[in-house]
């Protein structure tokens, strides 16, 4: 068995790696990182990734003398840690740090010093294939890891309680469904986060017409989402996110805007949508139909576990750090 390093974590994605890894065996270390200045914004922000590499000096000098089997860092620009350490190493990609890092130029060229100084680069979306050109040849698709079993079924009568499941973030489309909810609230019991970038606009602007909560813990999650009826995800980016993946483990209907052509092998068991009549309209139809819920709750939770599910994720993993052969 293997001695890995897991650094850095995003959305508890590197955690559940490392469960999985223990699981199978695996001698696994997880160093989890601050990101102190996150939510600053440009050029301020500057200063705080400045300091980070300060800060995280003794994490590099951790791993230089721990010399892991496998080096396994999470979000793009975190790779730095791995050239700096002089470890050969994998890096996750999971979505800004490519589609936002990208349209900035400085961010953009160190992005694609730390890709190309990667082993592998791993990417949970189908959209980010299209950031990875010249390194097509080392990139893996790596789906976050969703495990159905982790979100067991509480029977309760069907109710008109619809989830706003995304982030308060213009990436995700909020303005298209946030557009939807102002029509949706004379018949439905509206839920948001009150979680990103837009959060205090979004709270004085909706507060009188959804429900806003805090974001919980991903572990809390599975509970959470038993007092819903249908979810609606986010719009902008074609792809499902751990959100819409999460609703359809727990057996929920979800509403999303999805680029079917990015899962043409397996399409997900989700109604599509673009605009605030298709939200409008998807979810008006799903609360009318509370009889079909069973047979979709069984599709989706089937379509989760075939391309999310902890034995696929573990093998794509092992296979990439080279530790068994492909089948």
């Amino acid at each position: 068995m293997a001695r890995i390093t897991i650094v850095h974590d995003v959305a508890g994605v590197a955690a559940e790696e490392a469960r999985l890894l223990r699981a199978a065996g695996h001698e696994v270390t997880h160093i989890r990182l601050p990101q102190p200045g996150a939510n600053w914004r440009w050029p301020v922000k500057a200063i705080a990734i400045l300091w980070r590499l300060v800060i995280y000096l003794p994490a590099v000098v951790r791993i230089r003398l721990s010399r892991p089997d496998v080096l396994h860092i999470h979000w793009v620009l975190m790779g730095v840690l791995g050239v700096l350490a002089g470890r050969p190493f994998h890096v996750s990609a999971h979505g800004s740090d490519l589609h936002v890092h990208f349209r900035r130029r400085v961010l953009r060229v160190l992005s694609r010093f730390v890709l190309g100084r990667a082993e592998r680069i791993f990417y949970s979306t189908p959209n980010l294939a299209t950031y990875l050109t010249g390194f097509e040849a080392k990139s893996v698709h790596l789906p976050n890891p969703v495990d159905p079993v982790d979100f067991p079924i509480r029977e309760r009568p069907a109710g008109r309680a619809v989830l706003l499941f995304t982030r308060l973030d213009p990436i995700k489309g909020v303005d298209v469904v946030f557009a939807a909810a102002e029509r949706l609230v004379a018949g439905a019991e509206l839920t948001g986060l009150a979680w990103g970038p837009l959060r205090a606009d979004y709270l004085a602007r909706y507060g009188g017409v959804v429900r806003f909560v805090e974001p919980v813990g991903r572990e809390q999650i599975p509970e959470f989402l038993q007092d819903f009826d249908v979810v609606v995800g986010q719009m902008k980016q074609g792809t499902l996110g751990l959100a819409e993946i999460e609703a359809l483990a727990a057996g929920l209907p979800v509403v999303t805007g999805l680029d079917l052509a990015l899962y043409a092998a397996d399409p997900p068991p989700v109604t599509c949508a673009t605009d605030a009549d298709g939200i409008v309209a998807a979810v008006e139809w799903l609360l009318a139909d509370p009889a079909g819920r069973p047979a979709h709750r069984l599709a989706a939770r089937s379509w989760v576990e075939r391309n999310h599910g902890s034995a696929h994720h573990l093998q794509i993993l092992e296979e990439a750090y080279g530790l068994r052969h492909a089948v």
